[in-house]
């Protein structure tokens, strides 16, 4: 194991926060009585059969019955994602500690019976419900999952038409009953309840069935939206009843779609995207792959209105636009969502054609910047700045195409990439007095001259016409 070094106290006082939080949700008196006496925090741990140096758990709990304990990592560094996977990794090391009181053959969990009881997954069709049944052949998993209030609402529908799944479900909750009568069906049910700052809520009049009716029937909006979904090979969802956006985190979503009371608005947006998406050349198109865009009226996660997201990390990616504040009759705004249309597309593309030793990647972009600058998510923790005042403490940095681009590299990338295609003339006239916004330009450019050789795009591509074009026009 790696010791903890003072430096490492502020994540040491969020991992324990959101541990305490977690430890509360059991009944009164439950974890004094079967749980560890300890709790052994440390920066990493290394298994003593590793080969090599071995590859540090991070985050990780693992359980240790000898001496009682229960090991915990404090990463060096803690990522949004931390906190979301540590807390079902806790969850589910608990149980492996109560687990080691259950080997005798006749326990309701012996693992041989348990093997039996376990659901296969070759009918199932999507991805997401094939995790959910793999994680629940697993006792640990399937603890796990009952801690958190999407995956059992998904587990509940499941169970319905899977008889084992239903009795692993039942054996586990019985096998806590028997430790601890507190664990009854009001219990779970209150686990199983999706608490308000986490609800996806959809603002949408569902049983209105015809608020969409006239953006059916126009022709130039169908025609667009064909347009999209022909040269993309993708699914545009913009119905009022189509699905929610699959955001990233558990976190209070609201969102609606569009009704015939924006007709005029939601014609020129879709138009918008056709004419910005039919510029990209089909051979990154394809390699992207992208499964769905969301067209959104109103698209409000953690309290803040979202312009554009791409869901770069889900098996088949998206992207999303929520336009609750697009005005077709304002330059200012046609030219801010245009930006967001490339912003969010080279969100996925940079995720999928960034590659190590590359123009913009890892340190051959971030190295550009001034001595000493740190992006605002590499500064995590209680002492993490205030977005507002973080932007304002670097206002006259230099570098950024936009103060959100201090944001994190990735933003950076994406802001300089949509003033770059939409042909931005204060971008352009701050090149010729910005050396290091120039230096990243260069860096754009010829990323896109490698994925250009790489792919086989021929130059004559409207694509790369428009990027000579630029280049022309740039003091590069």
């Amino acid at each position: 194991m790696t010791a903890l070094k003072p430096e490492h106290l502020e994540n040491v006082l969020q991992v324990l926060t959101w541990v305490d939080v977690e430890l509360k949700r059991y009944p009164a008196g439950f974890l004094k009585t079967h749980g560890s006496r300890n709790l052994v925090l440390a920066n990493a741990y290394i298994p003593k059969n590793a080969k090599g140096s071995g590859t540090a758990y991070s985050p990780a709990f693992i359980a240790e019955k000898r001496s009682a304990s229960i090991l915990v990592t404090v990463p060096s560094t803690i990522t949004p994602t931390t906190e979301i996977l540590g807390k079902g990794y806790l969850h589910q090391t608990l149980f492996t500690y109560l687990l080691t009181d259950a080997k005798a053959p006749n326990s309701p969990l012996a693992l041989e019976r348990w093997k039996t009881l376990a659901s296969g997954s070759a009918a199932l069709e999507s991805e997401s419900t094939k995790r959910l049944v793999a994680l629940s052949n697993q006792r640990e998993g399937l603890f796990k999952l009952l801690w958190e209030p999407f995956e059992v609402a998904e587990l509940s529908a499941l169970a319905k038409a899977d008889a084992q799944l239903k009795q692993r479900i039942a054996l586990v909750q019985s096998f806590l009953h028997t430790l601890d009568s507190q664990f009854d069906q009001a219990f779970w049910a209150t686990v199983a309840t999706i608490p308000e700052s986490q609800r996806t809520v959809c603002l949408n009049d569902l049983s209105d069935l015809h608020s969409a009716d006239q953006l059916k029937a126009d022709p130039e909006i169908q025609d667009d939206l064909r347009a999209i979904e022909k040269k993309w090979g993708l699914k545009v969802l913009w119905e009022p009843g189509s699905e929610a956006p699959p955001m990233p985190a558990r976190v209070r979503l609201e969102y609606a779609y569009f009704t015939d009371k924006k007709l005029p608005q939601f014609k020129q947006f879709v138009h918008l995207v056709r004419e910005e998406l039919e510029q990209y050349p089909d051979e990154i198109v394809t390699k992207i792959k992208v499964k769905n865009i969301y067209i959104l009226d109103v698209f409000t996660f953690r309290d803040v209105k979202l312009a554009g997201q791409s869901f770069s990390w889900l098996p088949q990616v998206s992207f999303g636009y929520g336009i609750n504040t697009f005005d077709p009759s304002k330059s200012t705004s046609r030219d801010f969502y245009r930006r967001t249309i490339h912003h969010e597309i080279f969100h996925l593309i940079d995720s999928r054609f960034s590659v190590e030793g590359g123009p913009v990647y890892g340190a051959n972009w971030e190295n550009l910047n001034e001595a000493g600058f740190l992006y605002k998510i590499g500064k995590l923790g209680p002492s993490a700045p205030n977005p507002i005042t973080f932007y304002k403490d670097n206002t006259n940095r230099p570098g950024f195409a936009e103060p959100y681009g201090m944001n994190v590299a990735t933003d950076d990338r994406a802001t300089l990439y949509a003033r770059l295609m939409t042909e931005d003339q204060a971008f352009f006239a701050k090149l010729a007095t910005d050396k290091i916004l120039k230096a990243k330009t260069e860096k754009m450019l010829a990323f896109f001259q490698f994925l250009m050789k790489d792919l086989g795009i021929p130059i004559s591509s409207p694509f790369y016409t428009k990027l000579e074009r630029i280049k022309g026009i740039v003091p590069l």
